[in-house]
């Protein structure tokens, strides 16, 4: 485990969630590992957006506006396709940040839910239900697709 040097997310960034032990604010797991930042998942996230010419804030109010998703709303990080949701409100202490990659989920009991990476040998516990979380990923990917549209039709 490493301190995470940069304030940015990439294509590697499986989750997000806060860390409130000594200084640490954000657990960051990666396909590599997992990091820890003193910022917050909103402060990363807001940092990653605004390299791409928008702020969390705008990439929020865009796709309210055009999606009509307004509880929990998926957002476009950046340009090159990293996406991501959020579990509970981003207010929440406990929101965790899920992004665009292959898992697959399981039941653990009512209202908690195992989100598990085969591919990188990662598991974690939400206690969130199975049908919020495949609801999220699902909108997730409808924002994804739809803003995949927009591109191929501006770029025809």
């Amino acid at each position: 485990m490493r301190k995470y040097e940069y304030h940015f997310i990439d294509r590697s960034t499986l989750y997000l969630m806060s860390f409130f032990e000594t200084e640490r604010r954000t657990k960051i797991v990666t396909k590599h590992g997992v990091m820890y930042s003193p910022l917050s998942a909103m402060q990363l996230i807001d940092r990653t957006c605004m390299l791409y010419a928008s702020t969390y804030e705008g990439r929020v109010k865009a796709n309210r506006h055009n999606l009509k998703q307004h509880k929990k709303t998926p957002i476009l990080i950046s340009n090159d396709g990293v996406a991501a949701f959020p579990t509970k409100s981003p207010s929440h202490p406990e929101c965790i940040w899920i992004f665009n990659h292959d898992y697959r989920t399981e039941m653990v009991a009512p209202g908690k839910t195992r989100i598990i990476y085969e591919k990188y040998g990662i598991t974690l516990d939400l206690d969130v239900s199975i049908h919020t979380l495949e609801k999220q990923r699902t909108r997730m990917y409808e924002m994804l697709y739809y803003y995949m549209k927009v591109r191929d039709r501006h770029n025809t």
